[in-house]
C-alpha cells in the first residue's frame, strides 16, 4: 500500500469513527425520551415498539433507564387499547408488569413504580372488565401508595385522575374530580421543568383537554387547546383522542 493510500485510509478512519461514536453517544436516556416525544407529538406510534426493543436490548440495570422503558410500554399500551389492538396491548401489559414487579422488589418505596403498577392493573381491567372486582382495589392501592410515598411526584396524581376519568360514575368515577388531580400533576411537572422532551406531560395535557370537553367546559377547553398547539404544533391526533363530536360541539 502506497503512502498516499495509507493517508487516505487514515483520513477515512478519522472522519468515520467520530461520527459513529457521536451516534452511539446520542442514544442515552435523553435521546430515547426525545425520540418518544417527537413520535408522539407527530401522532405516529409506529417507532415505539422498536425503540422499546432497543432499550431492552441494552440490558441496563439503571433504575431511571428501566423506569423510562416501562413508561414507554405504558404509553404504547394506552394507544393500543384505544386503537383496538388488544392482543398487542396484552403482550406489553404483561411485559411491563413483569418489569415493575421486579423493580418494586428492589425499590419498594419508589412512588413512580407504584403509580405504574396501579396503571397496569387498570389496563388489565380495560382488557378484561370482569377482573375489575379483583384488580380494581390493587390498582387503587398502588396509586394511593404512590401519592403517600411522594406527594411531590406527579405520576400518582395522573393515575388517580385516570381512575376517576375512566371509571363509570356508578363505580365512583368523577370527571370533575379527575381534573383536580390532573391539574395538580401538571403544576408539579411545570415546577420541575427539568426534562426537555416529556411525552407524558403532553399526554397529561391531552387528558385535561378531554376532561374539560367531557364536563362541558368548552370555552376553557378551547383556550387550553390553543396553549397546547403553541407548544406542540397542530396535534392532528388530538381530535381522535378527545372525540371529534365533543370538540365540534355536537
Amino acid at each position: 500500500m502506497t503512502l498516499i493510500h495509507k493517508l487516505k485510509l487514515l483520513l477515512v478512519v478519522l472522519l468515520v469513527f467520530p461520527i459513529m461514536g457521536a451516534t452511539a453517544q446520542k442514544k442515552d436516556l435523553a435521546w430515547y425520551q426525545c425520540a418518544f416525544f417527537e413520535s408522539y407529538r407527530a401522532g405516529n406510534m409506529a417507532p415505539w415498539p422498536g425503540l422499546i426493543a432497543e432499550m431492552e436490548r441494552a440490558k441496563s440495570t439503571d433504575l431511571a433507564w428501566q423506569t423510562e422503558m416501562v413508561k414507554a410500554m405504558y404509553g404504547l399500551v394506552g394507544y393500543q387499547i384505544g386503537a383496538g389492538t388488544k392482543d398487542l396491548a396484552r403482550v406489553y401489559v404483561n411485559k411491563a408488569a413483569a418489569y415493575v414487579d421486579k423493580l418494586l422488589d428492589d425499590h419498594p418505596k419508589n412512588a413512580q413504580l407504584h403509580s405504574l403498577s396501579g396503571a397496569l392493573y387498570g389496563y388489565k381491567i380495560a382488557l378484561a372488565f370482569y377482573k375489575a372486582p379483583f384488580l380494581g382495589p390493587k390498582s387503587l392501592s398502588h396509586i394511593e401508595r404512590s401519592i403517600k410515598l411522594d406527594p411531590a411526584e406527579p405520576m400518582g396524581y395522573i393515575e388517580k385522575g385516570n381512575s376517576l376519568l375512566y371509571r363509570p360514575a356508578a363505580f365512583g368515577g368523577d370527571k370533575k374530580e379527575a381534573l383536580i388531580f390532573y391539574r395538580r400533576a401538571l403544576k408539579l411537572m411545570d415546577a420541575r421543568n427539568t426534562q426537555k422532551c416529556d411525552w407524558q406531560k403532553m399526554l397529561l395535557r391531552a387528558f385535561i383537554l378531554k376532561g374539560l370537553y367531557e364536563t362541558n367546559q368548552d370555552n376553557e377547553a378551547q383556550v387550553f387547546r390553543f396553549e397546547m398547539q403553541k407548544d406542540y404544533g397542530p396535534m392532528d391526533w388530538i381530535r381522535q383522542f378527545v372525540g371529534a363530536e365533543l370538540m365540534d360541539g355536537k
